[in-house]
């Protein structure tokens, strides 16, 4: 019979565990809302909570504990950062229950002819505790990318594995080891469970693309709510389906606050304020709201996107092309994009297409490439060098002889993988309001989300294209003045008409 739910553990903590709390204050609202997450159905569940509102104390120290007291998990695993974090829990948990004498007389916690308590087995990260009637329970403690197979207690796979912010920043700044991450998740962890366990994920989210931000609902999805302290979302889950859900300290207008009692208003505000004095408010904004970006202080702001006036439209261009593909085996994910802009007379930059497809092959790139060249006459087209002549090269010179549609390249350097470094030359031109963008365009709004996200964007392909045509904007040639065609087509005209040679001596020129 299942005993544990939301009330349970609630008058554990408020009768036992509280009392040894520093600083202690009641249960905010959020705490019980995750015991009920925690104690319901579902085999898996996330939860992304700001820092300072004590979600290990609530699910990795006081959830972990009732369900080993409550006998309805009897092999743990909790896992962290490093192990040594990891253990540091596992050390909160031992102390209660060798120190807490409500709960070892509670829950007859086996004892020595001294009457203390003695473990089956302690060491730092490792935990087995006996019942006075002789039933036990295990707790382990694990670091982020640890081995974890072949996990196994007396028969059992752990039952119960409770993840507590196992990503750090050097992790989710870089793709691969992201990707190596997700891959030790799904690949290690998570087979790591008996047939009934569960998985209990908390944490704060650090990057757009981290794996506890892939967990939560999709804020575009017509399924997702969107309150001023949750995301979550309505959609009924199967077997194997994450319940998720993400929360905010406040609501932008401080009017709504997660934890009342111990986050006022003033508090929050005076906190924000620090961070913003200090040059951080993006790592505020990470911690409190969840939100790993601040536009703030983000890498391109909403004020650098100038929309194009009618005036603009009617300026001669040159136009230029990058783009950045997705054509190897490790870039499966991510997409094909294709930037196209103009330089007016004035030098100035104007964005008019943005265009992003995944899953294309070499030929459907090239074909892209020579539809875009027609449509509008480039003066160059800017593409990694790599890709040029290691991908679609071949299709690219097959299709120009093909079409008698020629494109000047220009290869572009890598720079190594320092996107933010390869982004600064777009970066200052826009912060000088020499670029103007096609705000009516369907692919401008995405594009702009994305920018606002860099670095920490779950894609950053077209921000990619867009550097590179920064990286060009040295080779390119400003478009001629109004006067200057006008002088270049009398010139023509004037010599067509063949009147320079009437009445000019060849001798002398007269």
């Amino acid at each position: 019979m299942k005993l544990l739910n939301a009330d349970v553990i609630q008058g554990l903590v408020g009768s036992i565990l509280a009392k040894r709390f520093d600083g202690s204050v009641p249960s905010p609202d959020c705490h019980r809302e995750w015991w009920d997450l925690c104690t319901s159905s579902y085999k898996f569940v996330a939860i992304a909570a700001p820092r300072g509102f004590a979600k290990s104390t609530a699910i990795t120290f006081s959830y972990t504990l009732a369900c080993v007291l409550f006998r309805e998990r009897r092999f743990v695993v909790i896992i962290s950062d490093t192990e040594a974090q990891a253990a540091g829990f596992l050390t909160l948990i031992k102390q209660e229950l060798t120190e807490n004498e409500d709960l070892i007389n509670l829950f007859r916690i086996k004892r020595d002819e001294k009457q203390r308590v003695v473990f089956n087995k302690e060491t730092e990260t490792d935990l087995v505790c006996s019942f006075a009637d002789g039933e036990k329970f295990r707790i382990i403690a694990k670091g982020s990318e640890q081995k974890l197979r072949g996990l196994l207690w007396n028969g059992l796979r752990p039952d119960l594995i409770v993840c507590d912010d196992m990503e750090n920043d050097e992790i989710v700044m870089n793709k691969e080891r992201r990707e190596k991450f997700k891959r030790w998740f799904y690949g290690a962890l998570m087979p790591a469970r008996s047939k009934n366990g569960v998985v209990r994920y908390v944490g704060t989210i650090l990057h757009m693309d981290s794996m506890l931000e892939n967990l939560m609902p999709n804020p575009s999805d017509k399924l997702t709510v969107q309150e001023d302290l949750r995301l979550y979302t309505t959609k009924r889950f199967g077997e194997h389906g994450w319940k998720s859900i993400k929360y905010r300290a406040c609501s932008d207008d401080y009017k709504f606050l997660l934890w009342p009692d111990r986050h006022t208003a003033d508090s929050l505000k005076a906190s924000r304020d620090d961070y913003r004095q200090r040059g951080l408010s993006d790592v505020w904004a990470q911690e409190y709201l969840n939100i790993p970006i601040d536009e703030s202080t983000s890498y391109f702001k909403k004020s650098d996107f100038i929309p194009l006036r009618e005036e603009d439209s009617k300026l001669i261009l040159n136009y230029y092309i990058t783009a950045d593909l997705a054509i190897s085996t490790d870039q499966r994910a991510d997409f094909n994009c294709f930037l196209v802009a103009g330089v007016d007379e004035n030098k100035r930059i104007q964005v008019r297409n943005v265009i992003k497809e995944r899953g294309m092959d070499g030929r459907e790139i090239v074909d892209t490439l020579i539809a875009l060249s027609r449509a509008y006459k480039p003066q160059a087209v800017g593409i990694e060098e790599s890709q040029i002549s290691q991908s679609i090269g071949p299709f690219l010179n097959e299709a120009m002889l093909a079409s008698n549609e020629y494109l000047t390249l220009v290869p572009m350097k890598h720079m190594g993988k320092d996107k933010v470094t390869r982004c600064r030359s777009i970066q200052a031109r826009m912060r000088a309001k020499t670029i103007k963008f096609d705000d009516q365009g369907e692919w401008y709004q995405p594009f702009v989300d994305e920018c606002l996200r860099f670095p920490r964007d779950k894609h950053d392909d077209q921000v990619d294209a867009f550097a590179y045509l920064g990286l060009m904007l040295d080779k390119l040639i400003e478009a001629p003045t109004p006067k200057e065609l006008e002088d270049e087509n009398y010139n023509e005209e004037y010599v067509k008409s063949g009147l320079f040679e009437i009445g000019r001596n060849k001798t002398c020129g007269y």
